[in-house]
């Protein structure tokens, strides 16, 4: 099995395995000088030289190149006090190319060989000609990381509402997953300004102590339920999960008391000792008569609204809100709907027979009769028993006179009365009347 030596090279850094070789005493909190795929850095040993399993390393493994030195820690510190000039003189660089981006943090490597600018955006940003002027600008290898707001406040530190340092910047090696469901078992308000920190994403201690309240909360009563409480009956009404206790409303005074689940269960089983004992003795306690069934209010209203409306517009557009009301307006408007009867052709009129050589005689013709005059529609109300004036009628013509030895002449043809324009109902009444005669 190999031995290796674990190292971080920030304080909330991951940890890494390197080859220690033939560097002896190394101690965590040493500094050394490592091997990486970008050169030479300086790192910290977080654990001693330790025997590890073949799976348990990842990639190749790197050796440990020597301690650090004086002269190290200087360099790094030379390094670090251009920082603010090489940050600015970037800023410019990105504001002549107009590019939609913000600075966060510049780092040298341990040897100088390597400038790496971090920075945020919302979108992503094409920097192949800014990496080339930067290039020329500082005259060595340039690299530019786009990060996320946690990445930020990691880089950058600061205090969290806690009051203390960020957990990220000091020792959180790995980001948290964390979620609304944690902050709901914890009973904290969602507030996002309560449950966010300082790069506005959801705390990460809400992960710490999230599998001890669930496990509390499992031993508990929920809130809302029932419980036997040395005291009586009662309905608890809090939940202390730091305190592990519940705080219950007794039925019959109204109290507020704090029990624990100890407590709850000693009371409870007393009271299903003292229940199965009255059982084996035969008393039995008075059943209680069930509550009325209460309607839901809704369907109350909708059967009063139906009970009041009487026009079938208004019924059918109520049904087509209910599932499958479409359907049933479609049924009903087919019942309704009378069923075409078969339409009789009109009678065809048989030409009078011609009078055989009728004598020469004139005729008199029978004046038209006036039209009939429009009846008014009429309101329901009581009958009235006035009749509408009748016209004058209309003067019968003198009788034909009978030809002698022939057949008697036939009397002239009276012109059909010309009928008012009546109205559609009317003539429909009236052809019905023809049929049933």
């Amino acid at each position: 099995m190999p031995i290796v030596v674990g190292i971080r090279f920030k304080d909330s850094g991951k940890t890494y395995f390197f080859d220690p070789r033939e560097i002896e005493q190394l101690a965590p909190g040493d500094h050394v000088i490592v091997e990486t795929v970008r050169g030479l850095e300086l790192a910290k040993i977080t654990k001693e030289p330790h025997a590890v399993g073949e799976s348990d390393i990842v990639g190749e493994l790197k050796p440990v190149v020597r301690r650090a030195e004086d002269a190290d820690f200087e360099r790094m510190r030379l390094l670090g006090e251009r920082h603010t000039e090489v940050l600015a003189r970037c800023a410019e660089k990105v504001q002549e190319h107009n590019l939609p981006m913000r600075l966060v943090k510049a780092e040298y490597s341990f040897d100088g060989s390597r400038l790496t600018f971090y920075f945020t955006s919302e979108k992503r940003v094409d920097f192949r000609l800014l990496v080339r002027d930067l290039a020329r600008t500082f005259k060595t290898r340039i690299e530019l990381r786009q990060i996320g707001p946690r990445d930020e406040a990691k880089l950058l530190g600061g205090i969290g509402p806690c009051g203390r340092l960020l957990c990220c910047a000091t020792f959180l090696p790995d980001y948290a997953r964390v979620s609304i469901k944690m902050a709901k078992d914890q009973d904290l308000p969602l507030n996002p300004t309560k449950i966010s920190g300082v790069c506005g994403r959801l705390l990460c201690c809400l992960s710490y102590e999230h599998d001890q309240y669930l496990l509390i909360k499992a031993e508990l009563p929920r809130k809302g339920s029932w419980v036997q409480t040395p005291d009586g009956p009662g309905e608890v009404v809090t939940v202390n999960v730091v305190r592990e206790t519940v705080i219950v409303e007794l039925a019959g005074s109204g109290v507020h008391e704090e029990f624990r689940p100890d407590q709850l269960s000693d009371a409870g089983q007393r009271v299903a000792q003292v229940a199965r004992s009255r059982a084996e003795e035969g008393i039995t306690p008075r059943p209680s008569a069930p509550p009325p069934r209460r309607e839901p209010k809704h369907s109350g209203e909708r059967r009063l609204l139906r009970d009041e409306v009487m026009d079938p517009d208004i019924l059918d557009a109520l049904a087509m809100l209910e599932e499958g009301g479409e359907d049933r307006q479609a049924a009903r408007s087919a019942e309704r709907q009378p069923a075409p009867r078969p339409s009789a052709p009109p009678p065809e009129r048989q030409p009078a027979p011609r009078p055989s050589a009728p004598p020469p005689e004139p005729r008199t013709e029978a004046p038209e009769m006036p039209p009939r005059p429009a009846m008014p529609r009429r309101m329901p109300g009581p009958p009235d028993r006035r009749l509408p004036p009748r016209g004058p009628e209309p003067s019968r013509g003198p009788e034909t006179p009978r030809a002698e030895g022939g057949p008697p002449a036939e009397p002239a043809a009276r012109p059909e009365p010309q009928r008012p324009n009546d109205s559609r109902a009317q003539r429909q009444r009236r052809r019905r009347g023809k049929r049933d005669k």
